[in-house]
């Protein structure tokens, strides 16, 4: 789920009897040509991508007796997202060169996302996030410095894309820098970059933001999506604040929970929101609200950051599909 909070760097091993999909997925020739295997795509979503393991409703996790596994991680939830919208998704993201990074490839495979873009690596370990019921909490096992450095070693020289993705930024200079440049290359390719901060605050505690300050990358997107909690803890109250740090024709999409959301832009300010749902969790609605936004503005193309029609729908429909997908989850559950 793409907005459960993540921890630091944890072992992590397993068997692969239980893994579903347990074969190899089929990926291009493994030669350093990224940009010529890679087939084209609506949406690149580039970030994280790990296994969400969750106890049964209401059950803790001292308490419970078997786990479901579902594909997790901010690129991931959105890739995923977009392709049961009916886009044509691909990911970017570092997983391990063993059975389980195999069968999460595998698996976003089967439900139709472009793997082609995915190198596993001996040199990081696919996450796993533990989700309890009782009450909502979620705990990380993830080599967070090991996968920031692959993901950096993960980027394609050219995405072949509309629009590219980057999501849930890691502390780490060396990949921020990485994916600056790989967004100022995808921009001159023409592709629109978007960026949805997700700053964890577990990963961004203590000195990381003054040690590895993000805010450099968001000068390279054309749109900059962020929720209450990353403008908390960039030390701001209004996203207006962050205009020093963008280009003027840059647009902001600030989340407030369900009830309002805020773009700003050339156009001036739209403000859109909806009902709040009584469930458990919010976990994913971002990730959802996210692949929402993009579906409008993948298929309108750059002039859409022109107008403000356009930006109000797309991120009506945001808030649409994220609650689509926490009333869904609610019946699942129930």
């Amino acid at each position: 789920m793409g907005d459960a909070p993540k921890g630091g760097p944890s072992e992590a091993s397993g068997s692969s009897s239980d893994l579903p999909g347990n074969t190899r997925a089929r990926y291009p020739d493994r030669q350093d040509d990224r940009e010529e295997t890679a087939t084209s795509a609506d949406v690149v979503c580039v970030g994280e991508a790990l296994w969400d393991l969750s106890t049964p409703q209401g059950t803790s996790l001292d308490d419970a007796t078997q786990l479901s596994l579902a594909p997790g991680g901010g690129a991931v939830n959105v890739a995923l997202t977009l392709a049961q919208l009916g886009l044509r998704a691909g990911i970017v993201a570092p997983v391990g060169d063993d059975p389980v990074g195999h069968a999460l490839v595998a698996h976003l495979s089967r439900r139709g996302v472009d793997v082609s873009r995915m190198r596993p690596t001996r040199s990081t370990r696919t996450g796993l996030v533990f989700l309890t019921h009782a009450p909502p909490r979620a705990v990380a096992y993830r080599a967070v410095r090991e996968e920031a450095l692959a993901l950096r070693d993960a980027l394609p020289r050219s995405f072949d894309a509309r629009v590219v993705h980057i999501s849930g930024l890691l502390p780490s200079r060396a990949c921020l820098l990485a994916l600056e440049r790989a967004a100022q290359r995808a921009t001159r390719e023409g592709a629109l970059v978007t960026l949805d901060a997700n700053l964890r605050p577990r990963l961004w505690a203590g000195d990381a933001l003054r040690r590895t300050d993000p805010r450099r990358l968001f000068a390279a997107a054309s749109v900059l999506k962020v929720s209450e909690d990353d403008l908390r803890l960039l030390g701001v109250s209004d996203p207006q604040d962050l205009a020093p740090l963008l280009r003027p024709d840059t647009i902001v999409v600030a989340t407030f929970g369900a009830a309002t959301t805020r773009a700003l832009g050339p156009f001036g300010e739209v403000r859109a929101g909806g009902p709040a749902l009584a469930v458990e969790s919010a976990i994913g609605a971002g990730d959802a609200f996210v692949a929402g936004l993009l579906s409008v503005l993948a298929r309108e193309g750059r002039a859409a950051l022109r107008d403000r029609d356009t930006i109000e729908r797309a991120i009506q429909h945001g808030n649409e599909i994220a609650r689509r997908s926490l009333a869904e989850r609610s019946l699942v559950v129930k």
